[in-house]
């Protein structure tokens, strides 16, 4: 169906010209003006890259791109160990800047595909805080997280470094949190000593499985290691050998920390092998350990299926 074209004819004047030209022309300036204020209103896009640090040491690649209208922002957020190994969620959260705060929460997931930690199926609920510290420009806060039945999950904190990123969501840097007072300040004009606060950097979490192991130089005489299952709980069990020798045999992982102590000398490697029996109710089998060598810390996951071996080698080193 075609829409009816109806023809007119004019007989003009050329004051009624004028006229009409003058009154046209100053409309479409109107528009012509108004168009840079309409356009400010429009909303842009951003993409942070960071890291998430969960309360176990266990540590994941952490990306949120986002579309920030009238400082509400929506978009996905990607927690990921590798590419196509990865979790998707969708985000909802605002942004401050004149208090440089950003809040989000994952409200569902939107896939999840080749992934090795169970941890990160919970939904993260962030406040985050714009600051500066030794280490440039962060955007960093806390997290908890919650399963999509509410039941609560792992904290943590999240820590975007991205300098540009960070500027181009924020803007200028003149309020920028970046000193502490230490000392009480005196009446005279003595200036107060002023000391930097270096950022938190998070601890990073290795990724051990059946021929893909870790080594570590080692620098006291003992070994401390704790134990646990950094995901959901469902009933993984493991062997650790030392030197092919079994420290604890047959032991089924919770989310209580078993701790235990080895003493280590010479300068021979030596192996710590973590063996998985079984695979729970959901695989893979995946054992989240901390060693400590005195106040020096190594985060690991471990992930293998059932009858497979993850291999540590550990060197005594001697101090100069």
């Amino acid at each position: 169906m075609k829409w009816p074209v109806r023809a007119f004819n004019y007989v003009i004047s050329a004051n009624q010209g004028l006229n009409l030209f003058m009154k046209y022309s100053a409309f479409y300036c109107f528009l012509f003006f108004l168009t840079p204020f309409i356009s400010t209103g429009q909303s842009k896009n951003y993409t942070l890259n960071g890291l998430i640090t969960v309360e176990d040491g266990e540590t994941f690649t952490y990306k949120i791109v986002f579309t920030d209208s009238a400082n509400v922002i929506n978009g996905y957020s990607l927690t990921y160990l590798q590419k196509n190994n990865e979790t998707k969620a969708a985000i909802v959260g605002t942004i401050d800047r004149e208090k440089r705060t950003l809040s989000f929460r994952e409200t569902n997931i939107i896939y999840t595909q080749g992934y090795q930690s169970k941890m990160v199926m919970c939904l993260i609920d962030a406040k985050l805080k714009y600051t500066h510290s030794n280490n440039g420009n962060v955007l960093t806060g806390s997290l908890v997280s919650n399963e999509a039945d509410n039941t609560a999950c792992a904290k943590g904190t999240i820590t975007f470094y991205d300098d540009n990123a960070l500027r181009a969501v924020f803007g200028k840097e003149e309020k920028m949190d970046t000193t502490i007072v230490v000392g009480k300040h005196h009446s005279d004009d003595t200036k107060p000593i002023i000391v930097a606060v270096p950022a938190a950097k998070p601890l990073v979490t290795d990724k051990v499985t059946a021929g893909k192991g870790k080594a570590y130089d080692w620098h006291t005489d003992t070994i401390v290691i704790d134990i646990w299952d950094g995901g959901h709980i469902d009933g993984d069990m493991v062997t650790l050998l030392y030197n092919e020798k079994p420290i604890l045999n047959n032991y089924v992982l919770t989310a209580q920390k078993k701790r235990l102590s080895i003493p280590i000398s010479g300068s021979d490697i030596n192996t710590l092998t973590i063996v998985a029996e079984n695979e729970g109710s959901e695989p893979s089998n995946t054992a989240s350990m901390m060693l400590m060598d005195g106040n020096t810390k190594y985060s690991i996951l471990a992930y293998d299926k059932a009858g497979e071996r993850a291999v540590i080698n550990i060197k005594k080193v001697a101090d100069k």
